[in-house]
Order: structure tokens, then C-alpha cells, then sequence
């Protein structure tokens, strides 16, 4: 039986929330020709095929704060439908999109939360993708944590995709946005700790081949 696949975006802050069509930089498969609002929409496209069941998480932050009220507002108006239209135009096997709040409170204790709920939130036998363009400054942080923490700890989770969408702010109507494959960035953290593990006699050395970079020997 086919992995379920589950694809992970916080809701932006941004308002008004531009559509645009994000160019895809070091991975084709996130080739998308339509516009749209949200990285993850063109990552779901890209790693999904008719009939693949798929469940989506979205990360609303809550509070009274104009910045709060506009995700709900983007969640309600942009977010569900672009991922109801993705689903209809892919033929996907889907129930509804899963929320998880987290309050306008960047305290520690507002982090330790939202990770345990993104975790908790991964099955064991999912493929997991997710987005870490939106949200507050550490959001992007405790999203990784909290994939590491499937990955590792939940039996047969994989990590398919994470993405950066980078977009195009100024007044410049041709300026192009772009949708960045983020993924070995994730994949690193376990390859230092596998080179602690072994302790690894040249670690900075080890690391610079396996990133490709040019490694200059001692004379």
C-alpha cells in the first residue's frame, strides 16, 4: 500500500497576499504553471499522482493582533481553496485540511507547544512535506525540530520535500519569485550527527566532501 503523503505550511501574516508563479531552483518537480499564494501548493502538485491519499496541516497563528486576523483571513479566503482546487484538478484522495493553532506568542513555552503538536500531528509510514516560508521568525525552526523528531523517532517516516518560497516585493511587475528545494538542508542535521556519532576523524573535512566543496590538502 502506497505511503500517505502529509504536506505541512504555516499561514502568512502578509496582507494583501499576492499571488504570483514561483520559479523553481534546483528541483524541476516543483515546476508550477499557475499562480498562487502558498509554496506548498506547487509541492503538492509536484509529488502527488491520481489517487494518492494526502493529508494537509495548516499552522494558523490566533490572537487579536491585525497581524493573526489576516492568516485566518488567508486561510479562509486563499489557503483552502487553492488546496481544494489541487486536490480536484490531481484526483487526490483527501478528507479536509487539519489546523493546528498556536497562539501570537513567540515565549518559549508557545515553541515547546507548537512543536509537541506538529509532531504529535505525523503518523508513522508518512512521507511528510513542508513549507518554511511563513510564520514568526522561529516557526521555521520548530517546524525542522519537529520533522526531526518524526524522522527519527517514528517508525518509517520519511522526509520527501521542504521548500523557501522567496518573494518578489518590489514594484518591478516582471521581477520573478522563486521556489528553493530545501531539503538537503534538512538531510545535514542527521549527517552531523552520524559524524559525531562515529567521531569522525576530520569532520570538517568529511563534511566539505560530502557537500562537494573543494577540500585543499595539507602540504
Amino acid at each position: 500500500m502506497a505511503k500517505c503523503k502529509l504536506f505541512i505550511s504555516s499561514i502568512p501574516f502578509i496582507s494583501p497576499l499576492q499571488s504570483v508563479i514561483y520559479k523553481p531552483i534546483g528541483n524541476p518537480k516543483l515546476a508550477y504553471s499557475m499562480e498562487t499564494r502558498f509554496p506548498i501548493i506547487p509541492v503538492i502538485n509536484g509529488y502527488t499522482t491520481v489517487g494518492d491519499k494526502i493529508r494537509v496541516i495548516a499552522i494558523l497563528t490566533e490572537g487579536e493582533m491585525s497581524n493573526a486576523k489576516n492568516t485566518k483571513y488567508n486561510y479562509d479566503t486563499f489557503f483552502k481553496p487553492e488546496v481544494k482546487e489541487t486536490v480536484r484538478i490531481k484526483n487526490l484522495g483527501f478528507d479536509d485540511i487539519e489546523v493546528i493553532y498556536t497562539p501570537d506568542n513567540e515565549g518559549i513555552d508557545t515553541q515547546f507547544k507548537l512543536f509537541s503538536d506538529i509532531a504529535e500531528s505525523v503518523n508513522p509510514g508518512e512521507d511528510v512535506y513542508a513549507c518554511i516560508t511563513y510564520g514568526t521568525k522561529p516557526m521555521p525552526i520548530v517546524l525542522t525540530m519537529a520533522l526531526n523528531y518524526a524522522y527519527k523517532l517514528k517508525k518509517d517516516v520519511s522526509i520527501g520535500c521542504t521548500v523557501y518560497g522567496r518573494y518578489h516585493h518590489t514594484d518591478d511587475k516582471d521581477g520573478e519569485s522563486y521556489i528553493y528545494d530545501t531539503t538537503p538542508l534538512f538531510y545535514m542535521d542527521s549527517i552531523v550527527s552520524k559524524m559525531a556519532e562515529i567521531k569522525a576523524n576530520d569532520p570538517a573535512k568529511a563534511l566539505k566532501l560530502i557537500l562537494g566543496l573543494d577540500v585543499v590538502e595539507d602540504e
